[in-house]
C-alpha cells in the first residue's frame, strides 16, 4: 500500500496510523540534531519539539558515557495535565541518529504502538540514512 506513495507520505501515513491506533495528537521524526523529517499533528509544535529532541539525544550521548547506560529506549517529560512526550530514539546505528516522538495524552498506553511505528519507519527512512560501526549494548533499533 505505502510502497506507491513517495518517502514523505510514507513517513507521515505511518505517523498518523500510530496516532489514531493510539488517540495522539502529535507524533513527529526528527534527527539528533532537531531538524523535523516529517510530523503528524500540530506544526507549530511539531517544530519546537523536534528542536528540544536535540537536548535528549545530549542526555543519551551522557548517560552512555558518563553511566555506561548504551542501549536506552525511551526518555519522557511528564505532565500530570497533559500527559506525556515520549522520545524514542530509533535509528541507534545510523547517521543521523532519528528520533520518534509522541504527545501521549494521560491514561494512554504506547509502547506498543510505538514499537510498530519505529520498525515501519527505520523499514521506510533505513535505506537512505548511513550505517555507522554498531557501539557496544546497540545492535538494534
Amino acid at each position: 500500500m505505502l510502497s506507491s506513495l513517495g518517502v514523505d507520505a510514507q513517513v507521515t501515513a505511518s505517523l498518523r496510523a500510530m496516532n489514531a491506533a493510539g488517540g495522539y495528537p502529535m507524533s513527529l521524526v526528527c534527527t539528533d540534531r532537531g531538524l523535523l523529517i516529517a510530523s503528524a499533528g500540530e506544526i507549530v509544535r511539531s517544530e519546537v519539539i523536534a528542536g528540544l529532541t536535540s537536548l535528549f539525544d545530549d542526555i543519551a550521548v551522557r548517560a552512555a558515557r558518563d553511566l555506561g547506560l548504551a542501549d536506552i529506549d525511551e526518555l519522557s517529560l511528564s505532565d500530570t495535565c497533559v500527559g506525556r512526550l515520549v522520545v524514542r530514539p530509533m535509528a541507534r546505528n545510523y547517521n543521523p541518529r532519528l528520533f520518534l516522538v509522541v504527545q501521549v495524552p494521560r491514561h494512554r498506553a504506547w509502547r506498543k504502538n510505538t514499537n510498530r511505528a519505529a520498525r515501519s519507519l527505520l523499514s521506510i527512512l533505513g535505506p537512505l540514512l548511513t550505517t555507522t560501526a554498531p557501539t557496544e549494548g546497540s545492535e538494534g533499533p
